[in-house]
């Protein structure tokens, strides 16, 4: 498949899960964290929002950075692609097993051992790797 679209898929399927997480949070807002009368459960996005957090910063990053690559070279999209696929499941499983609140659990050394603070360090360390090495291989692939 061509790497156009193949960044064109990604784009689309980013763009359904950005619309999907904006859904759900509009239509979860009322009662954070309340029980529902009937079925006595918690509301979903009670639930959930720490991963719809995670999930909605890399999302957003990635549609971003997927943009500027469809009018690159091949070379340069593949290498960003290399990089993705090796940084979203390591920071998935770290974000995974780190405690939802600063003060408890295995990575509570220091400021900003909390999930939350995780998420922003991570997504922001992703913009600014991605910025460099799109950057970088554009340079080195301009005259070719």
């Amino acid at each position: 498949m061509n790497y156009k679209k193949n960044i064109l898929l990604f784009e689309s399927i980013l763009l359904a899960l950005i619309f999907g997480l904006v859904t759900i949070d509009v239509l979860t807002r009322k009662g954070l964290c309340d029980y529902d009368i009937i079925t006595g459960l918690k509301y979903f996005r009670c639930v959930a929002e720490p991963f719809l957090q995670i999930i909605s910063l890399f999302v957003v990053l990635a549609f971003i950075f997927l943009l500027p690559l469809y009018f690159l070279k091949e070379a340069v999209y593949l290498s960003w692609r290399k990089f993705a696929l090796w940084y979203f499941p390591i920071v998935a499983l770290i974000l995974l097993f780190s405690p939802t609140s600063e003060g408890n659990g295995l990575m509570s050394v220091g400021v900003g051992g909390d999930r939350e603070s995780l998420t922003f360090f991570f997504s922001g360390l992703f913009a600014f790797i991605s910025l460099v090495l799109i950057i970088y291989k554009s340079i080195k692939l301009r005259g070719k």
